[in-house]
């Protein structure tokens, strides 16, 4: 579930290539300051189906946004599946990297990441891009539960 849940939010994210024109304006590094409206390090708990939670603490997010139209996003989280408010070992810290392509049109980017040897494809993530920050909304949906996320991102480099 947490692995939908990065490679939708990255992971997360795209669907036709932008010219390149287009794209330089928004190209650069941008870094996640927050979820959920709080700064990083952040947990989250997400409901599943079978009562129990999935935890999660994301360290890191990052997405190089380049000129010619492509994106590489990268998640440091670490995640269990716990009973509801149990105590928490982390165990590894992970590591996931998603790539693709981007389009954006106005204030929308849309990050279509490629296909990948897993079952399910990444799906497409639409979030806004305005003043050097990407807000990032999702909704993981486990079963009849549904629960927002919010990633917000700060451009810290240029290409």
């Amino acid at each position: 579930m947490i692995p939908r849940l990065l490679a939708g939010l990255s992971a997360f994210l795209l669907a036709a290539a932008v010219p390149v024109s287009a794209a330089a304006p928004v190209s650069g590094l941008y870094v996640a300051t927050r979820l959920n409206y709080q700064p990083l390090p952040r947990i989250e708990r997400v409901p599943s189906t079978d009562g129990w939670e999935h935890w999660f603490k994301l360290e890191e997010a990052l997405i190089t946004i380049r000129p010619d139209g492509r994106f590489i996003a990268s998640f440091k989280y670490y995640r269990q599946h716990v009973r509801p408010k149990a105590k928490v070992d982390p165990g590894p810290l992970l590591n996931e990297t998603y790539k693709g392509k981007y389009a954006v049109a106005g204030t929308q980017i849309t990050f279509v990441p490629d296909k990948t040897k897993e079952k399910r494809a990444p799906k497409s993530i639409v979030g806004t891009i305005s003043n050097e920050i990407i807000t990032i909304p999702y909704i993981v949906a486990e079963g009849q539960s549904k629960h927002p996320l919010r990633l917000d991102l700060k451009r810290e480099g240029n290409f």
